[in-house]
Order: C-alpha cells, then structure tokens, then sequence
C-alpha cells in the first residue's frame, strides 16, 4: 500500500468517526425532546435513564473528538516510525 493510499484511508476512518459523532449529537437533541415528553407525563425514572444515556454519550462523544484531535495534531506522518535495527555487539 502506499503512502498516499494509506493518508486516504486514515482519512475515511476519521471521516466515518465524525459522522458518528454527527450521529451522537442528533440522538441527543432527540433525547432533549424525549425528556421534556417524559416529564410532561411525570415518568421520573425513565428521565433519570435518559439523563444516564446522555451522560454516556457525552463522555464517549468527547473521547472521540480528543482522540480526533490529538491523532491529528500529533501525526504528520501516517506510517508507524521504527528504531533502526540495532546491531548487537559481542562483547
């Protein structure tokens, strides 16, 4: 494979995690709209879940998007850089 070929699918990778991210943000607007449906019908323990649900996709959204940007701030180059051989010396 090359280099060039191996940026383009480093790229869909990151491309498909932000539309999972994209994913995440439309099912928590959704999830806004749901609370507001369960607390105009007093159901206070499936608001509680769905307050438990948002918190996880919070924490995971946010551990994507810092994975996103350290990979990228942090890797200009895609390979995975080796230590030349090393040569044993006997001694």
């Amino acid at each position: 494979m090359s280099k060039l070929e191996a940026t383009i699918r480093l790229e869909q990778r990151f491309a498909i995690l932000r539309e999972v991210i994209a994913g995440y943000r439309i099912r928590l607007q959704e999830m806004e709209q749901e609370v507001v449906e369960l607390f105009t019908t007093n159901q206070l323990s499936a608001i509680s879940a769905c307050m438990g649900e948002k918190q996880r996709i919070v924490r995971l959204m946010n551990r994507l998007e810092q994975f996103i940007v350290q990979w990228e701030s942090n890797n200009t180059d895609v390979g995975i850089a080796h230590e030349p051989k090393r040569e044993h010396l006997n001694t």
